[in-house]
């Protein structure tokens, strides 16, 4: 191909071009040139100003920028890494969403909480009564100022609004199925999410029983009302008094709780969180109940593990274990068999028979915090770090 003619006015240029850069090449190289632009991370701090050859960007120019990026990524780090949020979670009542504690009070609870690894708190709000009014409600205003204060105070909370639901019969009527209520709790869950500011509400329907229809109607609509960018917890029964395994049987028969594990896979397809209620078994040693308490965890980690979404990838639902700390209730609860280590040490069991599937089990859930004495949360503390 040929050149393009220069004219001669073009001529001078070029040659001076060529030496200014034969006397480069003779000098070795050229005076350094400063390079004072700095990176200024907003609210961080400055990196000292550096200077750089410019002919030597031409050979470490690939390196300088590896550099720079790696720098640019720590501060990234140091930055706007938020602390992590532990998934173990508790219960807490009104003392805190109604009473309006001072600040040293709930400051105090929220160290307490951060001392022990709990970063999920359902936070009392109402009951739906049986004529399908909320409980409370003019404590409303102390809640949501409950919510500000807390979450200022610990920011990285994941914070539920906790809501329960006598779902039991009124005049031999279903109250689940109830259009009408589903819808009142679906807006009552709305508001506590959109005006409230709590994170996600924590449904406590109680009872429910093996493939109610109405109940996952229910769930479906309360998600549907509060959005994706909250959450759906729920709290579910135990299978109290399974008859096809071999595990100490609770005196007391609940029939239907035993949920089948199509029923509890579709339960968990529509809440984000389950939380097992693995209490109120009626045991009455501690062997036993640790030994029940593992076949729950068998029971659900083998349910969600069954769960994998149109891709193949398994499903994001987070499964807690519920674990009692609450004072003794006649024929169901006796703290000298039902207690944090008895239901750790059968947590434990459960997750080591588990195997593969243990990795659906995101943590602890503990009822009830207003009723926990400092050796609950010692033992807390010793048997439970995670």
């Amino acid at each position: 191909m040929e050149e393009t003619p220069q004219s001669d006015s073009q001529t001078p240029r070029r040659n001076s071009a060529r030496e200014r850069h034969l006397r480069r090449k003779q000098q070795g190289m050229a005076q350094p040139s400063n390079i004072s632009r700095q990176l200024k991370p907003s609210g961080g701090f400055e990196l000292p100003e550096v200077n750089i050859p410019i002919n030597r960007l031409v050979v470490y120019g690939g390196a300088a920028v590896v550099f720079l990026i790696v720098v640019i990524m720590l501060i990234g780090r140091l930055k706007n890494d938020a602390p992590k949020t532990s998934p173990n979670a508790i219960w807490i009542g009104t003392q805190w969403t109604y009473d309006s504690p001072d600040d040293a009070a709930l400051t105090g609870l929220v160290q307490k909480l951060r001392d022990h690894h709990v970063g999920v708190v359902y936070a009392w709000v109402s009951l739906l009564q049986s004529n399908n009014a909320w409980s409370d409600t003019n404590k409303l205003d102390a809640v949501k100022s409950f919510v500000q204060r807390f979450k200022r105070l610990y920011p990285e909370v994941k914070l539920y609004g906790w809501l329960s639901i006598d779902a039991q019969p009124v005049d031999s009527k279903v109250r689940l199925e109830d259009t009408s209520m589903q819808q009142i709790v679906a807006d009552f869950s709305q508001r506590m999410t959109a005006e409230f500011k709590f994170d996600g509400v924590m449904l406590n329907v109680i009872p429910v029983f093996n493939n109610d229809e109405n109940y996952l109607a229910v769930l479906r609509k309360v998600h549907s009302s509060i959005g994706e960018k909250a959450s759906l917890a729920v709290a579910v029964p135990p299978d109290w008094t399974p008859t096809e395994v071999d595990i100490p049987k609770p005196p007391r028969i609940e029939p239907g709780t035993i949920w089948d594990e199509a029923y509890k896979q579709r339960v968990a397809l529509i809440a984000d969180q389950v939380v097992v209620t693995a209490y109120n078994s009626g045991l009455s040693t501690s062997a036993d109940y640790s030994a029940w308490m593992a076949y729950q965890v068998k029971t659900f980690t083998s349910a969600l593990a069954g769960l994998q979404t149109a891709d193949g990838i398994p499903t994001s639902t987070e499964l807690l274990i519920g674990v009692p700390a609450y004072d003794t209730q006649a024929l169901t609860h006796d703290t000298n068999v039902e207690n944090i280590p008895s239901a750790v040490a059968g947590i434990h069991t459960g997750l080591t028979e588990s195997a593969k599937s243990s990795k659906f089990v995101k943590g602890i859930a503990i009822y009830f915090e207003s009723q926990m004495s400092d050796e609950d949360w010692s033992q807390l503390q010793q048997l439970w770090s995670n």
